[in-house]
């Protein structure tokens, strides 16, 4: 399937394109949450959802969840002003379990076969480079061994 088909069908259905706008606006989200955040939070704090003005971090231990609490009004006024209408911000805590790395907050390493690897990869270089479908494959590529 090419690109172009790829778009059409996604833009074909009501409930597809108002999933693609809801994912288009997470990861405007995510990349507005990053500029605000320390540089040691980085990575360890996502944009789970935004619904009915409730933004939904998942923090990557019980300790930066907590950090994240303390300073969730700052950030909320931050990401307000940068345009988004949020009201309220609801912080989680989202361990990551890895047997392979040892420790509960891990990240975990999937595995795919190379020929499905370089399936993915391709799909994302026929894709416009800056769109979040093309960004999810090739983060999603380089997360596989």
């Amino acid at each position: 399937m090419s690109a172009g088909q790829l778009n059409r069908f996604l833009g074909s259905d009501d409930a597809l394109s108002r999933l693609r706008d809801h994912a288009a606006r997470l990861v405007r989200m995510q990349g507005q949450l990053e500029r605000q955040l320390p540089p040691n939070m980085l990575g360890a704090v996502s944009v789970a959802n935004f619904e009915t003005g409730i933004l939904t971090l998942h923090a990557s231990t019980p300790a930066l969840a907590s950090r994240l609490k303390m300073s969730q009004e700052s950030l909320r006024a931050a990401l307000s002003a940068a345009g988004e209408p949020i009201q309220g911000i609801r912080i989680k805590v989202r361990a990551v379990h890895s047997s392979e790395r040892g420790g509960l907050y891990a990240r975990e390493t999937r595995s795919i076969s190379p020929a499905s690897k370089d399936a993915l990869r391709s799909l994302g270089e026929s894709l416009d480079p800056e769109s979040p479908l093309a960004r999810a494959l090739r983060d999603m590529v380089s997360k596989t061994r």
